[in-house]
């Protein structure tokens, strides 16, 4: 087996992971920059971290190394378009890429929060490492906090996004 066909397999194989789907961002030079993940999770309670996972070639790495900062947005089922977007490495590297787009500044470091998503995560790099293709991100919440969390989840599943709705008694309880 060649190592495109490894990795073809792996990607398949962890296609059937349902993932949540969000944005990342970060700011350097007052120069914001963004881009969809869908490795993201929570890693410690106390003190409140989260852990994201980037390419070694992607814009938005570089961009932490160089900030130290990062900010989460966990995005809802009508923010597909906005996933795809920001998912894209043709969009722009400027402020540009946030043109029609519902932001604001995070309080902690000022990175920018998507308004329209289910929650946020403010955040200060703690640890990167570089784990084989890509680099492990682990970084303290700062602030956080949620947004629209009666909305549908985003999800990635089998390649492509997919939502859920949420039971009435669900969203009651949130």
């Amino acid at each position: 087996m060649t190592n495109q066909e490894q990795a073809a397999g792996f990607r398949l194989a962890a296609g059937t992971f349902a993932t949540g789907v969000g944005i990342v961002s970060s700011v350097y030079d007052d120069i914001p920059l963004a881009m969809t993940v869908n490795s993201f999770t929570t890693v410690s309670l106390q003190p409140p971290m989260v852990l994201i996972c980037l390419k070694h070639r992607s814009r938005l790495l570089a961009q932490i190394r160089n900030s130290g900062i990062l900010a989460v947005t966990v995005l809802a089922a009508d923010q597909r378009d906005i996933a795809r977007w920001f998912a894209d490495a043709r969009r722009p590297s400027s402020a540009a890429a946030f043109a029609g787009v519902r932001v604001h500044r995070a309080p902690a470091t000022g990175c920018l929060v998507f308004s329209e998503g289910l929650a946020y995560f403010d955040c200060q790099v703690r640890e990167l490492s570089e784990q084989g293709d890509h680099a492990v991100v682990i970084s303290e919440t700062m602030s956080y906090g949620p947004l629209h969390p009666a909305k549908a989840p985003l999800l990635y599943l089998h390649g492509t996004y997919r939502w859920i709705t949420p039971t009435p008694s669900a969203a009651s309880a949130a």
